[in-house]
């Protein structure tokens, strides 16, 4: 199968969605507040290397998901204007005769709505049960977006991958025939 494969967080989305996710939940409700001290330690070993980002995600969205139905909030997220006003013009211009994959590091529940108000079929995040916040597999970056690209469509070309951070996506990149750095919605190939 021939794709497309599109980062989403700084490359579709101007900006960290799950970031701004977040401060949505919390704006909404405020006595989310409450858990966020009892996240320090980790935010901590996060920022010294001791944690990864998955224990850090999962252990965020298990608070948060204690509290709140998150796959409400994910879709009622997206239906703000201050978020589809993040949403990258330049992306309904891309082609669309090759099926498009938005692979992401980002929960699939929260991109479920991004991804179906774009048209996007295939949707690949990290996996992650909005009903208890726990994260079921690794994180979705690198390596392991080529793993659950292959998982869902089985072998695969990449004609173009379209990313915001050449690191992260270094491995897509690497494999696709055109690439694309894409920043605050300013599209230049590589």
């Amino acid at each position: 199968m021939h794709i497309d494969v599109y980062d989403f967080d700084g490359t579709i989305y101007d900006g960290d969605s799950t970031v701004d996710f977040v401060r949505f939940c919390l704006r909404r409700h405020p006595s989310l507040l409450a858990g966020l001290p009892g996240l320090t330690p980790r935010a901590l070993a996060l920022l010294a290397g001791r944690e990864g980002l998955t224990q850090f995600k999962a252990a965020l969205f298990g608070r948060m998901a204690g509290r709140i139905d998150l796959a409400t909030e994910a879709g009622l997220f997206w239906l703000d204007p201050r978020t589809q006003a993040r949403l990258g013009k330049w992306f309904a211009k891309t082609p669309r005769d090759l099926p498009i994959v938005i692979a992401s590091a980002s929960p699939e529940f929260e991109l479920r709505h991004a991804a179906r108000r774009l048209g996007v079929e295939h949707l690949i995040g990290t996996r992650c049960d909005p009903a208890t916040g726990e994260l079921t597999g690794k994180n979705c970056k690198g390596e392991e977006k080529i793993r659950r690209i292959r998982e869902q469509l089985g072998e695969f070309t990449v004609r173009a991958m379209y990313t915001d951070s050449v690191k992260a996506d270094g491995p897509l990149l690497d494999i696709a025939k055109e690439r694309y750095l894409v920043r605050h919605g300013v599209v230049r190939r590589l």
